[in-house]
């Protein structure tokens, strides 16, 4: 892999890098939630253990986990936190077999931390590495929240807990995984800021059980939020639905209606299970389902009478899928080597020229446990820019990142792992990646201002036109002489001539259009557009999106005396968009409001 100096002086001095791995934020908060990404997978003899519950309760919640023999390879709690709403705040804090793990203190929508994923209306979904305080046979965990604290609105319940783990056992079976987490807010209308917003579906695909030859069984595990009973949803997995007809909605929904989350755990498939209010776990048998490429798909419900909405009665109102497992077994003996292979993923709304990005990598192994460290050497357009050292755990993925300033125009990313061989793997095939990008020029933000319109105001002669009307067949039902008609015209013209009068000094209402404008090719996303008359101001839009080179006009109602006023618009006030030009964000003008 010969690199040209010349080359990266004409592309890459003028950039700058931060050539080392950096943590990367896995979680921030969003109205329709976090996408699955996967959490851990691999290939091992041994067993992967899932299991939790209880339903929805005040802290302190306590929770028992009966871990199978084996050692532990890694394990993760996970825990469901009510917030109430998505502006209330709080912490949580668990206590894992008598040691206290991190507080972490919850914040909504402004909530950054990394492993809490935070969406709809405050419904937390919070991971913890437990790796060194499990322990075979009987685990004890207690959740604490800030309920009840002063000062701390944040409801603090919580849904559920679940303990995942991976244990190494050299006389059980081969088994292969992935685990994936996230939190989707799948809904219905009315429940987001848009009404007529709705999520009604959400897919996860798997890439476990290839490194397996024979597969012996094959389970799926999912785990719910805010689920209720008697509202049917649904989970199909390779185009199946798998489950059960719940016998309390056959009669009135049909033999193939489903209600996976029901807030009863582990009745899927026909058995009792477990009372869990507001939260669901189930593992479901989908062997005869399997194919090469899997996939599982969350349906909040389906369209039963073809009105082209989801209601009540066929679906959730809303639901929160948070964590989605495929796991197969096989007696096969043969040993498996490890199967690396990496990703590269980068906000194509963050890709702006001149603006460091962050692009993050992934390192996936769902092969044979590998934790040894390696290489990978990222690339630009041919041209190496950096050396990642990786360090493989047991979990089966390594995250990292690094910023890049992006010059405008074209770029092919490329991230070559162990270009040494350093690693045994089962096929390097696979060992590579690229990533074609477009780098834009920076957002480019313009205001203009039209000519004030006078908005006709027809209120009083509309209101006497009504009350003529009205005197009128009045005075024709009581058939009243005419000079009463004639006072009763002349006080009219009175009263007329005095509004006239006051109107001289009244304000009048003035339409004003506002034109923005985006020369740029990125998008311009949340900035403010103030209006000033006079030095005044008078009114603040906020612009969700304008997208490059493109423009909007917005049409601003203002009320004041006829006359010579000052007129001044300014986008992007405070700054918070970084643009190519910055010295035509403001517009003034004098105008004659007739």
């Amino acid at each position: 892999m010969e690199i040209s100096p010349a080359k990266i002086i004409v592309l890459f001095i003028i950039p700058i890098f931060l050539l080392a791995s950096v943590d990367l934020a896995l979680a921030s908060y969003s109205y329709e939630g976090m996408p699955f990404a996967p959490d851990a997978q691999g290939t091992f003899r041994g067993e992967f253990y899932m299991d939790g519950g209880h339903g929805l309760g005040f802290s302190p919640y306590s929770q028992n986990f009966d871990v199978p023999e084996g050692s532990v390879l890694w394990a993760r709690l996970y825990i469901g936190v009510w917030g109430g709403t998505d502006s209330d705040e709080g912490w949580v804090q668990p206590e894992f077999n008598g040691q206290r793990l991190e507080k972490l203190h919850l914040e909504g929508i402004n909530d950054e931390n990394e492993n809490v994923f935070c969406a709809g209306h405050g419904v937390y979904w919070v991971a913890y590495d437990a790796g060194n305080l499990i322990k075979n046979g009987e685990n004890t965990v207690e959740i604490l929240t800030s309920t009840g604290e002063p000062g701390k609105k944040m409801d603090g319940r919580i849904y559920g807990t679940v303990l995942a783990a991976a244990c190494e056992n050299p006389k059980a079976p081969m088994v292969s995984y992935q685990l994936l987490t996230g939190n989707i807010n799948l809904h219905g209308e009315g429940w987001s800021e848009n009404i007529k917003e709705v999520n009604d579906r959400a897919e996860v695909n798997f890439s476990a059980g290839q490194a397996l030859n024979n597969i012996d069984s094959a389970n799926l595990s999912v785990v719910y939020l805010t689920g209720s009973k008697g509202l049917p949803d649904y989970i199909e997995f390779n185009g199946e639905i798998p489950g059960v007809p719940p016998q309390y909605l056959v009669e009135k929904c049909g033999e193939n209606v489903r209600d996976i989350a029901n807030e009863v755990s582990f009745d899927s498939s026909g058995d009792k299970g477990a009372a869990s209010s507001y939260f669901d776990m189930e593992h479901i048998d989908v062997l005869n389902y399997l194919k090469a490429d899997n996939s599982a798909v969350f349906v909040r419900g389906f369209d039963i009478n073809g009105d082209g909405k989801i209601d009540d009665q066929e679906g959730e109102d809303y639901l929160h899928p948070v964590l989605a497992a495929l796991v197969l077994t096989s007696k096969n003996t043969e040993s498996v080597f490890p199967d690396l292979y990496p990703e590269i993923r980068v906000s194509e709304e963050e890709l702006i020229d001149g603006k460091p990005v962050e692009i993050s990598l992934t390192i996936n192994n769902p092969g044979g446990i590998c934790e040894e460290n390696c290489t990978a050497v990222f690339l630009v357009d041919g041209n190496e820019i950096s050396r990642v050292p990786i360090q493989m755990g047991a979990a089966g993925i390594h995250r990292s990142g690094i910023l890049w300033s992006g010059i405008k125009g074209e770029h092919r990313l490329e991230l070559f792992l162990d270009p040494e061989n350093s690693i045994k793997e089962s096929s390097d095939k696979n060992n590579n990646c690229e990533l074609n990008i477009l780098v834009r020029s920076a957002p480019d933000l313009s205001v203009s201002l039209g000519e004030p319109v006078k908005i006709e105001n027809k209120e009083i002669s509309s209101a006497s036109t009504i009350l003529l009307g009205f005197i009128a067949l009045f005075s024709i039902r009581r058939k009243k002489p005419i000079f009463l008609i004639l006072l009763v015209v002349l006080i009219i013209a009175t009263f007329s001539g005095c509004v006239e009068e006051t109107q001289k000094t009244a304000k009048t209402d003035y339409s004003i259009s506002v034109k923005i404008t985006n020369n740029g090719e990125a998008s311009a996303r949340d900035f403010d557009v103030n209006l000033y008359l006079d030095g005044e101001s008078v009114t603040v839009l906020n612009i969700p999106e304008l997208e490059g080179q493109t423009s909007i006009v917005e049409n601003i109602r203002i009320d004041t005396q006829k006359g010579e006023h000052a007129l001044n618009v300014n986008v992007d006030e405070n700054n918070r968009i970084t643009e190519s030009d910055e010295n035509n964000n403001e517009f003034e003008i004098s105008c004659t409001f007739n």
